[in-house]
């Protein structure tokens, strides 16, 4: 009854495996916006890191085409400060027109938000998940 008490609903360890299932429901099933609501810029930081912009419709129109069949998490955990965590995720995901399904190991860094209690990340989705580079095809004069 102990360990009940102390896992209750509002406590940072509750919180952060609720972030965390959030965002692994979120990947597997598609719905990206769910994803989306998980990222936030951590205050206070500034220089190299990129602010976090909102999807383009395009961006997520190519994550449509995505499909995770697997994710599990390899590792989890809060640091001693209780106010940044990581998890490590491995993602099986396939593209709608192949069957072929890739593995990618992803880890996420999380830090606490203590005004609303909720557990936010500023790591973007997997390199792999990114759009298409276009190629430019030269045509030869003859």
């Amino acid at each position: 009854m102990t360990a009940c008490a102390e896992m209750d609903s509002h406590s940072a360890i509750s919180r952060f495996i609720q972030s965390e299932d959030t965002y692994k429901a979120s990947l597997r099933w598609g719905e990206w916006m769910g994803v989306f609501q998980l990222y936030r810029n951590k205050p206070g930081n500034q220089g190299n890191e990129t602010k976090i912009q909102p999807p383009s419709e395009e961006y997520l129109n190519h994550l449509e085409t995505i499909i995770v069949t697997h994710i599990e998490v390899l590792h989890s955990g809060m640091h001693k400060d209780k106010e940044t965590g990581d998890t490590l995720f491995l993602i099986e995901y396939r593209f709608d027109n192949s069957a072929k399904v890739n593995k990618i190991r992803h880890k996420i860094a999380w830090w606490h938000d203590d005004k609303s209690n909720i557990w936010f990340t500023a790591t973007p989705l997997p390199k792999e998940f990114d759009l298409p580079k276009h190629r430019t095809i030269k045509l030869s004069p003859k």
